[in-house]
């Protein structure tokens, strides 16, 4: 993991094509604007743990069902 420091409106490239921008701090909370590709998903880390979490439990219900077949 890399850590950076940035002022408001400075930004983080990631690759070519990702783009990072901080926009304000204030109490505590960072605003984040994110430049990227079409085909990249960009998420909260906690509606991506709820994602992934329900992709795991559909996974063992198809394979609950299919060992009831």
């Amino acid at each position: 993991m890399i850590v950076l420091s940035r002022k408001p409106k400075e930004a983080i490239r990631v690759a070519d094509d990702i783009r990072i921008v901080v926009f304000r701090t204030s109490s505590g909370r960072v605003s984040l604007g994110i430049e990227a590709p079409p085909g990249i998903r960009i998420e909260r880390e906690e509606i991506w743990k709820r994602r992934a979490a329900a992709a795991v439990g559909q996974a063992e219900l198809m394979r609950f069902e299919a060992v009831e077949l």
